[in-house]
């Protein structure tokens, strides 16, 4: 029988391919990994509204089952009901933030549990895709301290690829001192907590589980996944991944077009 008992699996460029669909074996993979009880944790950008329906398809449901969300600002059970781990900015890191992002004259927004907020009156058409694809509703506010009651937990900027390259080199040190700067797609770069990463979650939920990390596995394709890998037992890079997600996993398995999840979980897990 596997050592394995929770596996960590990215979303995009890894658990789905291309056409943004879950293969059929990896869909049997996954579920023969949970009818042996291994921990299947999708672990993610996105917030729990954008991942319910994946989780509902691969029957990683109720309150025994767990999702890890926003880049490893929040790790929950699947149904939401309870929160075991979660890092928060707070409002003068967030307006810190905004600020530098207007000099930069990139959009960004706040992120809670539910919903996206933005100082912003022109929304970038990438905020558009990223909020129509993971079901966020997004709020147009006046000014920074309407968010006073809100949990922000990470801040979102959104522009071209090369304009993007050129904020993320140019984030000051005030900034990257207290928040990690993620890129997590081309056009997403991402600040949360310096406690928020999804190694840390992954970490935190094997403790939880009295599950030693070594008896984890992590797979993942991008920057975003860096800390899950390297924390992980078994670390994971996708035949896809960035080289750097390459250099530091243990193996390597097929690409996302080629149901590498599937693979990993049938030679490591099942």
């Amino acid at each position: 029988m596997s050592e394995i008992k929770i596996v960590s699996i990215d979303i995009d460029g890894t658990l789905i391919n291309d056409e943004r669909q879950i293969p059929l074996d990896v869909k049997s993979a996954v579920q023969q990994a949970l009818a042996q009880d291994v921990k299947v944790v999708i672990t993610t950008g996105r917030p729990l509204p954008g991942v319910r329906n994946i989780l509902d398809e691969l029957g990683i449901v109720g309150s025994e089952q767990y999702v890890i969300t926003h880049n490893g600002g929040l790790m929950q059970t699947a149904d939401g009901s309870q929160i075991l781990f979660h890092a928060a900015l707070d409002l003068a890191e967030y307006k810190e933030l905004n600020a530098f992002m207007r000099e930069q004259k990139t959009y960004i927004q706040a992120e809670d549990q539910f919903a996206a907020y933005t100082t912003n009156r022109l929304i970038h058409r990438w905020a558009s895709f990223e909020n129509s694809l993971v079901n966020l509703p997004l709020h147009i506010v006046d000014n920074d301290n309407e968010l006073e009651d809100v949990e922000i937990i990470k801040g979102i900027a959104n522009a071209e690829s090369d304009d993007l390259d050129n904020v993320q080199a140019n984030v000051p040190t005030s900034i990257s001192d207290k928040m990690s700067v993620i890129r997590s797609t081309a056009n997403n770069l991402e600040f949360i907590n310096k406690d928020a990463s999804k190694g840390n979650a992954l970490e935190a939920l094997a403790k939880a589980l009295n599950v030693d990390i070594k008896n984890t596995m992590a797979i993942g394709d991008q920057e975003n996944d860096y800390s899950m890998i390297e924390r992980a037992g078994l670390g994971v890079a996708m035949g896809n991944a960035i080289e750097k997600i390459k250099t530091i996993a243990d193996i390597e398995t097929a690409t996302n077009n080629d149901s590498g999840v599937a693979r990993a979980l049938e030679r490591y897990v099942l």
